[in-house]
Parts: C-alpha cells; structure tokens; sequence
C-alpha cells in the first residue's frame, strides 16, 4: 500500500476534527449563518456571496446523513485548501423549509420555491450557479452514488464553473 495515499486518506478522514480543534468553540467558519457545528450557512440573499466565486449551492433536507458527508468529506476539505477556496462559496437550502429568501430577481420565497425554481427535488444536490445571475453553469451532482469519485466530479465542475466566471473557457 501506498504511504502517500494512506496519509491522504487519514488527512481527508480527519479534516472535520482536525477543523474543530484548530477553531475556538463557536467560531464562524465561513459568511452567513455558518458556526463550528455547521460550516456552511444558508442561502438568505446574494448580498453576502462574492461575484467572482462559483455559487456552490447544497439543496439538503434535514438529519440527511449523505447531505453530511458530501459536506464534511468533500466540500469542507476543499474550502480548507488554498488552491480551491478563492474558486468558490457554499451555501445551503432546505428543499422541505418555509424560511423566507431573496432570490436572484430580488423576489422573497421560501427556501423550498426556490429548490423548486432549481429543480433540485432530491437530497443532496448540488448544483453550480452564476453568483451575480442565478443561472446554473456547471452539471449538478445529485446523491452520493459514486463517493470514489465525487471529489473529482466536484473539483470538475468547480473548475469548469469558475472559467465560466472568469471567462477563461
């Protein structure tokens, strides 16, 4: 067996703990409404996303434990790493809650509509939006079918997303 995989493996199974003793309790991890339990905050408005970062947004419903693992086992390692974090900004919605957002038109619904308005009925998505239009740019990830490749197909559509931004296609 390989001893750089085998660290590479003990480092990615371990970036969420290694995350919460690094951190002082309670500390914010990212903008929104993000804490040490939860790193990712909910979509609320575009106020807080930052225009030259792909919107990566997490359609989820509640005690899903694949939501879980899509986030503490892919996308909190590749905020943590400095070569993927300038790219994008995560952010959450539950396709079951009736909280109140504003939408890319400026339009209040609840998070729901707005899963509906994406299409995203199944947990987790997650789908790969312009941060300033709305539009989609890259091809959702829906379920966690295949988690030996699901780094790769994310790290694929965040690159390919953010070219889309930047216009370096």
């Amino acid at each position: 067996m390989n001893i750089k995989w085998v660290i590479k493996r003990v480092i990615k199974s371990c970036s969420w703990l290694l995350l919460t003793l690094w951190l002082p309790a309670g500390m914010v991890v990212t903008a929104g409404t993000a804490s040490a339990n939860e790193p990712f905050g909910m979509f609320k408005d575009t106020a807080s996303l930052k225009p030259d970062r792909v919107l990566v947004l997490l359609a989820e419903v509640e005690n899903c434990s694949f939501c879980k693992r899509v986030k503490n086992d892919f996308l909190l390692p590749l905020t943590l790493d400095l070569k993927w974090e300038p790219l994008f900004q995560v952010r959450r919605i539950d396709l079951n809650s009736q909280a109140i957002v504003t939408d890319f038109t400026g339009q209040k619904i609840s998070q729901q509509e707005l899963s509906q308005a994406f299409k995203a009925d199944f947990s987790p998505t997650v789908m790969f939006i312009h941060p300033r239009t709305g539009q989609r740019i890259g091809e959702d990830i829906i379920g966690l079918v295949t988690p030996d490749f699901y780094g790769f197909y994310l790290q694929q559509q965040i690159t390919q997303s953010y070219n889309k931004i930047t216009g370096q296609l």
